[in-house]
Parts: structure tokens; sequence; C-alpha cells
């Protein structure tokens, strides 16, 4: 393994979920609201009545 490859890993992974979260905002702002299960995290994200987005972490025991 040559070295600094787990640095680029993490940035790609940080990438990816950035990517992730992104679509979500772009989704919620079109539709009004989406919500997305990872794991036992919910991510909700919902347009606000006097403009912009609410976004919710949530995390199921």
């Amino acid at each position: 393994m040559k070295q600094g490859t787990l640095l680029r890993d993490n940035r790609l992974l940080a990438a990816l979920a950035f990517m992730l979260i992104a679509a979500g905002v772009y989704a919620a702002h079109l539709q009004g609201g989406v919500s997305m299960e990872l794991g036992d995290v919910l991510l909700s994200i919902k347009s606000h009545q006097e403009g912009g987005l609410v976004v919710s972490f949530i995390k199921a025991h």
C-alpha cells in the first residue's frame, strides 16, 4: 500500500457523503421534503415556511 492512500480514501468517502446530502437537499427543494434512512440515522430535510430548509438528524436506539 502506498503512503497517503488512506487519506485519499477518506476524502473520497467525504465527497460521497457530501454528494448524498447535496442530492437530498436538491430533492427536498423540488418536492418540499425528503427523508433518508442510513442505518439507524434518519436524515430529514423539509422546506421552512419562511424560506430555506430545515435539516434534522435523528438516531434510533
